[in-house]
């Protein structure tokens, strides 16, 4: 006579899927869990595998790398990461990223929502196939006023192919953005001119690579009078470097765009600020400190500068 086999075994499966879903549940809901068990042989790597919102799979970096080798002309903005961080501008700076190298920045987007503008920075890694950018790169963000501009400053970057500024040009509170030349050749700088004051939010993320500057329209302050401290200006590239360099630790210094085509910067003139005074004597005074102690190395003058407002 046949033994009718067990049942015995169905409880053991059912106990066996539920831990398989709530290990899940736990690598993708609370990050200390998956932290502590990420370095564990073998369970390390099933964490890897199953963290849908975190690490990504070899099988969807490769994917991502094929995209991106196949269409490197292409706007790759499509794909957003995973939320690092949240910036604002303390005192006018922003900061954070991790240390890389052989970053290119890819592409700078603007995508419009309810009267403001999403300005987002996107990076690849180059090499023989050029892959997403997983962390973004160290970055230095400093927004100033009158005009309103905020300069980035990029580190671990060798190459800048959204230096065109394409997509800025439809942009409402955008009026201008150049390229900035640096003798740091792991450094991209670049600079973006607002045509009035605006409200900012920075976000940072990962997985891919990406920064975004959510900006708005600000009330516009009353007009005024400024007294700018500045050299003579120079053509892309020129002599503008090197004052930089020398007044290294002037809080004040930005590079403005003297004459040329908006959004082009080639064949067009800039001229290094270093200081903007309310007062035309403090300006006289900071132009005096300066020329008598860099002599003909550098020579700065003071100009007065029309702050249009309400």
């Amino acid at each position: 006579m046949k033994k009718k086999k067990s049942n015995e075994s169905f409880p053991f499966i059912t106990w066996l899927l539920a831990t398989i879903i709530l290990f899940i549940a736990a690598v993708n809901t609370i990050p200390s869990f998956a932290s502590s068990i990420s370095d564990t042989p073998v369970l390390g790597h099933i964490v890897k595998a199953v963290d849908f919102g975190g690490e990504t799979s070899s099988l969807e970096l490769n994917s991502k790398a094929n995209f991106i080798a196949s269409s490197a002309k292409s706007d790759v903005t499509s794909v957003t990461g995973n939320p690092v961080k949240t910036f604002s501008f303390e005192y006018g700076l922003a900061s954070g990223g991790t240390i890389t190298d052989n970053v290119n920045v890819k592409t700078i987007s603007v995508e419009k929502e309810n009267g403001m503008e999403h300005i987002g920075i996107h990076f690849t890694q180059r090499g023989e196939e050029e892959e997403f950018q997983l962390l973004a790169p160290v970055y230095k963000i400093k927004y100033q006023e009158s005009p309103y501009t905020m300069t980035f400053t990029i580190h671990g970057a060798r190459a800048f192919d959204a230096n065109e500024f394409i997509n800025l040009k439809n942009s409402d509170l955008v009026e201008d953005a150049y390229w900035l030349v640096t003798h740091d050749d792991s450094a991209i700088r670049f600079t973006i001119v607002f045509k009035g004051p605006v409200i900012i939010l920075g976000e940072e993320y990962a997985n891919p690579a990406q920064l975004v500057v959510s900006v708005s329209a600000e009330e516009e302050p009353t007009a005024t009078k400024l007294y700018t401290v500045r050299t003579t200006s120079h053509l892309f590239g020129g002599d503008i470097p090197y004052y930089e360099e020398y007044l290294f630790n002037e809080k004040g210094l930005r590079v403005l765009r003297e004459s040329g085509i908006l959004f082009s910067t080639w064949e067009s003139e800039f001229y290094l600020e270093v200081g903007l005074y309310k007062n035309k004597e403090d300006a006289e005074e900071k132009a005096s400190e300066i020329n008598e102690k860099y002599g003909h190395d550098i020579h700065v003058f003071v100009e007065e500068r029309d702050v249009p407002g309400r």
